[in-house]
């Protein structure tokens, strides 16, 4: 195996272990907030590695720009993308949060402020 297919097989490895825990992070956390994080951030990580992995393994000039670009879209819009969700959710939810300690979106709800 050379140095190339073993750095190949590292990345898609470490990509597939994020997309592991953020699997069972999903699955295990108590509520919509936790498991949205778990969701948004480990499968950013893990999306970007077998990404990465994949352009490297098909070494070619055009396919790991189109990569490293689809990367970099990847990691500009998938945390926005879990917070505009984790938002609505937080605003369309009937039930009072009872672990939040400190409630900043609270004043962007409050018909009376």
């Amino acid at each position: 195996m050379s140095r190339s297919e073993q750095i190949v097989l590292l990345l898609a490895a470490a990509g597939v272990a994020f997309m592991v825990v953020s699997s069972i992070g999903i699955v295990r956390l108590p509520d919509v907030f936790s498991r949205m994080h778990a969701g948004g951030k480990a499968s950013t990580v893990g999306i970007g590695g077998l990404l990465l992995a994949a352009g490297l393994f098909f070494f070619n000039e055009f396919v790991l720009y189109r990569v490293l670009l689809l990367i970099g879209l990847l990691f500009a819009t998938l945390p926005i993308a879990s917070s505009a969700i984790a938002r609505a959710a937080y605003r369309t939810s009937r039930s009072k949060k009872k672990q939040l300690r400190y409630d900043e979106m609270a004043q962007d709800t409050d018909p009376h402020p």
